[in-house]
Order: structure tokens, then C-alpha cells, then sequence
């Protein structure tokens, strides 16, 4: 049974995701999550403060526009203004988090290093999320283990 929650985490439990098959040629922390009850891949970014989500991935699985969550950010094309952003929820094994803010992006430029080892990406997993879910990453391993204690405070 899925409890859904407004950033609240109802039961105490533990969540490890591997590093998508690939990873290891392209250099990059893939893991796969379902978003809005769409399969997605994202990239785990500890340089990251906030999630970020591509625009068009965004507008397909409808999620709801909100206004900008930050106004610039730097990615490997450089410095952009962020015009958009959206809630969207992130599907854990049992919990599903709503109301998760992403900034708007564009991931063509990292999508087309990735296209060589048969991947792509939908967005990135910031430290907010991170922060919130109290995760740690294993490199030896090429895992992310999500810990979600018992009764997260609602944090807006």
C-alpha cells in the first residue's frame, strides 16, 4: 500500500537504488524513479541544491507549473535563467512524496553524452531531496540508500 503525503514520511523504512547499467562508461549516477506514475531517470547530483526536472518530461507527465524555485543555475552549458518550475512526486517503494519542487531545465546537452551508452535522463536529484530524505551514497557500490525516518516534518 502506497501512503501518500504532503512531505511526510508515515513509517520508518529504507530504500536502496542502484546506479542504472551504464553508468560505469558514462560516469554518471543514474537511478530510476517513477514521477508522476512515469519511469524516469535522474541523476544524483550532490552539487546540486534544489532537483531540477526537463522542461518537456515535465509538461508530459503534467506536472503543475509553480512559479521559480531559484533564478539561475549553471550546468554544463553554463550559466541560465530558470523560468519555470514544477511540483512534482516522486514514487519511494511505499511512499510517494508529493508537492516536490523541481526548477525547469533543459538535458539535451548531458543526454547526448549518455545516448552512447543507451541512456537518458529526465532530471537531476539535488541535495534538498537528498537533505529530506536522509540518503547516503555508496561509490564501491553504485548505490543510493534513501532513509526515511518515522514522521518527517513537513519542511516548506
Amino acid at each position: 500500500n502506497t501512503k501518500t503525503c504532503n512531505r511526510l514520511i508515515i513509517k520508518d523504512m529504507e530504500l536502496n537504488l542502484s546506479f542504472e547499467e551504464g553508468v560505469k562508461t558514462a560516469d554518471m549516477p543514474l537511478v530510476k524513479l517513477i514521477v508522476n506514475d512515469r519511469e524516469g531517470y535522474f541523476l544524483v547530483d550532490t552539487g546540486a541544491n534544489v532537483c531540477f526536472i526537463d522542461e518537456t518530461f515535465a509538461k508530459e507527465i503534467g506536472a503543475e507549473e509553480i512559479p521559480p524555485i531559484i533564478n539561475n543555475a549553471t550546468s554544463l552549458t553554463g550559466n541560465s535563467s530558470v523560468s519555470h518550475s514544477y511540483n512534482v512526486a516522486f514514487n519511494l517503494d511505499a511512499v510517494l512524496l508529493t508537492d516536490i519542487p523541481c526548477a525547469g531545465t533543459d538535458t539535451k546537452a548531458i543526454n547526448e553524452s549518455l545516448r552512447e551508452c543507451g541512456l537518458g535522463m529526465n532530471g537531476i536529484i539535488g541535495m534538498f531531496l537528498m537533505r529530506l530524505l536522509n540518503a547516503s551514497i555508496d561509490l564501491e557500490n553504485l548505490t543510493i540508500t534513501f532513509r526515511l525516518p518515522d514522521k518527517i516534518k513537513n519542511r516548506k
